[in-house]
């Protein structure tokens, strides 16, 4: 035999070496280390998700209640802004709450030496009036009273609205003129050469609703009903708000400051007056007259909650509403809230009484 037979023959009787693959314990050790690492990544996928939600939810609740002290709180600065100057003497009366005619709103021009009237710049109600529906229970009301900041001319005035006329000119007969944008505004600027310009009258009850789109769902929203084009019109603010009360600072002493707040200047109760400061003389708490005319800040309260509820949460915390309620809560329930707080001082009044 040949050395090439040989190792031929050697080669066909040498064992072959097997294949190995995995093994059954193997292959459920592997199986069993991926549904670990599986289950680990749908962990951190539905942790982030949770998480993104809640922030989400979290964002959602303080731009509306930001945005709902804002506005509110830029109303009120402005409040009781009539285009008079600080000089002019002038009696607050109460608006009427849902207007049917420009006599209702309360401007009174009177020639001299009448004393002409404004409605209040702030003034609240405790019943919900007819021209606002759905009015969240235990919640604060309140009309703002003013004239837009913003004048218009004459020839820009639009027929359904209402409009007030300051007059500038010792020549005209009435400090100002208010009615519907068809009436005739006659009354001079302060050269006495030419018509003075429009303001629009401003009339807006701020409330909170129990739903954002009545009918379709529960959502607590701030809500204010504006008269437009002579008729009461509601818009939603802000979506979330479920609760506002306001405390009032009152000026006894006539310097433009408040020094004492009340929940009620209607009827402002015992323990409220107890608590504020003896001037002399004496401040009248029973005058509710004078009570708003005196009005100078409007400290605001408002509770937001989350439109969604989180899973596993209960709200135990209690929230300070101001003197009007106290403290609510705790509600017990899935909702996240917050409650933002602010002092607006009403300008156009303190100022006129500041000294120099």
């Amino acid at each position: 035999m040949n050395h090439t037979s040989a190792s031929t023959f050697l080669a066909r009787r040498a064992p072959r070496r097997a294949t190995r693959g995995f093994t059954l314990i193997e292959l459920m050790v592997a199986i069993t280390l991926g549904l670990f690492l599986i289950i680990g990544l749908i962990t951190l996928v539905v942790s982030n998700v949770t998480t993104r939600s809640e922030l989400d939810k979290s964002a959602r609740q303080i731009e509306s209640g930001r945005y709902a002290i804002q506005v509110l709180a830029e109303d009120l600065q402005n409040a009781g802004y009539f285009g008079i100057a600080a000089t002019t003497e002038y009696t607050g009366v109460t608006p009427a709450i849902c207007p049917a005619a420009v006599a209702d709103l309360g401007y009174v021009p009177k020639t001299s030496p009448g004393i002409s009237t404004v409605p209040f710049p702030v003034y609240a109600v405790t019943t919900a009036p007819s021209c606002i529906t759905d009015v969240m229970p235990n919640t604060a009301i309140l009309i703002v009273s003013r004239t837009s900041t913003q004048p218009i001319l004459v020839a820009a005035k639009v027929a359904t609205e209402t409009y007030m006329q300051l007059s500038n000119c010792a020549s005209d007969l009435m400090p100002f003129a208010v009615g519907a944008g068809s009436s005739s505004f006659p009354l001079l600027n302060k050269d006495c050469g030419g018509v003075s310009t429009l303001r629009k009258v401003v009339h807006r009850i701020y409330f909170l609703s129990t739903c954002n789109v009545c009918g379709s769902d529960t959502t607590p929203t701030l809500k204010v009903a504006e008269l437009v084009n002579g008729a009461m019109v509601t818009t939603a603010l802000s979506e979330g708000i479920e609760n506002l009360q306001y405390d009032y600072g009152i000026d006894m002493d006539g310097d433009g400051a408040p020094d004492c707040y009340t929940s009620n200047p209607t009827s402002p109760p015992a323990a409220e007056i107890a608590a504020c400061p003896v001037t002399v003389p004496p401040h009248v708490w029973t005058d509710p007259t004078a009570n708003w005319t005196n009005v100078m800040a409007v400290r605001v309260h408002l509770l937001a909650r989350n439109t969604d509820k989180t899973a596993g949460w209960s709200d135990a915390t209690k929230y300070d509403m101001g003197l009007a309620t106290g403290q609510v809560g705790p509600f017990a329930d899935a909702f996240k809230r917050h409650v933002y707080s602010t002092t607006a001082r009403l300008y156009n009044g303190s100022g006129q009484r500041e000294q120099p």
